[in-house]
């Protein structure tokens, strides 16, 4: 008898070590991780100097009170500030509590300047931003709200890059657009970076808060830190998780000093965010990535991806309508809805993918530090998949 929640469609594939880009389950059998926790185990599995850090910290403190100063804290806090536009961070333990805390600081900035009523924030159609309340109200599909009326009022939705339908939506009430600039869940959408250069410049011309949430496209995974440094757009905060701690349970909210002035000592808080042990995570993650060459290598190998999944696409024309996405968030569209077929068979076939969008789209997010082998033998496998597909 499964005495877990019934919340995931899970595969029946126990899973009990990871090393490098690779998963094992029990039976010793190998598989090639292009999922990487969707978007999280970006430096591969059980990293050795990450791993090596996390034993030093164990021995040493686990946790401690947000009341004290953490070291740690201070220091990966400075370090993300250093790096990004980003004054002040606020640390927690998952994408969706630095979506909490993002909607939190946005409102709770407007009634500090007396405008209370300045609460309503637009969010794009097909974003997805965690599964609390907030968050679902905010963005999520149709099914992820389903049977969890009243939804939270204050959230006013627009199709993804019309421009014409934002500017209608606002109103004296709007505090903040909150938008992910790659959806991930949503179907692996890239918005246009013209249409994020004019949302942008209408909401600095109106005062209105920018928010950025890079918990999926963030740390990396599109060739530098987060993904506004590409598309040189900053946000006024913005929202990571994921990949910020391999797999350990890290987060963050970071966001400009004029916004931060707001958040006084009881207004918002987290027992574990910050904690001795995701700090050191934290640091560790950032040691490696700010390697001369890293994101040089994501990069290259990200290209090299692209163009063999285009490849494919030009081989099956019959099968697959469309690639997309930035650096290693990629998805390919079907045109049927076999994503859940793809993904099976992938698995039987040693090589992990997951699905998106209504089971029309197969989901590519590798580890960040796969080469070009790796990459030959994912698209391998598909190759073989889609052939039989075409062929049936």
């Amino acid at each position: 008898m499964n005495h877990i929640v019934n919340a995931y469609n899970r595969f029946k594939t126990p899973i009990v070590k990871g090393k490098e880009v690779y998963l094992f389950d029990k039976d010793g059998k190998k598989y090639l991780d292009f999922a990487a926790g969707i978007s999280t185990t970006s430096l591969g599995h059980c990293h050795p100097y990450i791993t090596d850090k996390l034993k030093e910290q164990l021995g040493s403190l686990w946790h401690c009170s947000n009341v004290f100063t953490i070291p740690e804290q201070e220091r990966l806090a400075q370090r993300l500030t250093t790096l990004t536009c980003a004054d002040k961070v606020f640390f927690c333990s998952s994408g969706l509590e630095a979506t909490e805390a993002a909607i939190k600081f946005i409102r709770r900035y407007f009634y500090s300047k007396g405008q209370e009523k300045r609460n309503r924030i637009i969010t794009i159609e097909g974003g997805f931003h965690g599964r609390s309340i907030a968050a679902i109200s905010a963005g999520g599909n149709e099914k992820s709200r389903e049977g969890f009326a009243p939804l939270l009022s204050g959230f006013d939705k627009v199709p993804r890059n019309d421009i014409k339908a934002l500017e209608e939506k606002i109103s004296n009430e709007t505090a903040a657009v909150f938008l992910e600039p790659i959806q991930s869940e949503g179907g692996m959408y890239p918005l246009n970076v013209e249409y994020l250069q004019k949302v942008r410049e209408i909401t600095k011309a109106q005062e209105i808060i920018l928010c950025f949430d890079e918990v999926q496209c963030g740390y990396g995974r599109t060739g530098s830190l987060f993904h506004y440094q590409n598309i040189e757009i900053e946000p006024d905060i913005l929202t990571c998780a994921k990949a910020m701690g391999n797999g350990f349970p890290l987060a963050a909210c970071l966001v400009r000093d004029y916004i931060a002035e707001a958040i006084t000592p009881g207004t918002h808080g987290s027992t574990y965010g910050g904690n001795p042990l995701a700090m050191t995570v934290g640091n560790a993650v950032l040691d490696v990535m700010l390697k001369e060459d890293f994101f040089d290598h994501v990069k290259r190998v990200s290209q090299y991806l692209k163009e063999k999944l285009l490849n494919l696409a030009e081989e099956f024309q019959e099968v697959i309508s469309e690639i997309r996405g930035e650096g290693l968030l990629i998805g390919i569209e079907l045109k049927v809805p076999l994503a859940d077929k793809i993904v099976s068979q992938s698995l039987d076939k040693g090589l992990i993918v997951t699905k998106v969008l209504n089971n029309r789209v197969v989901r590519i997010t590798p580890p960040l530090i796969i080469e070009d082998k790796h990459v030959n033998t994912a698209c391998g496998v598909l190759y073989d998949l889609f052939f039989k597909i075409k062929n049936t």
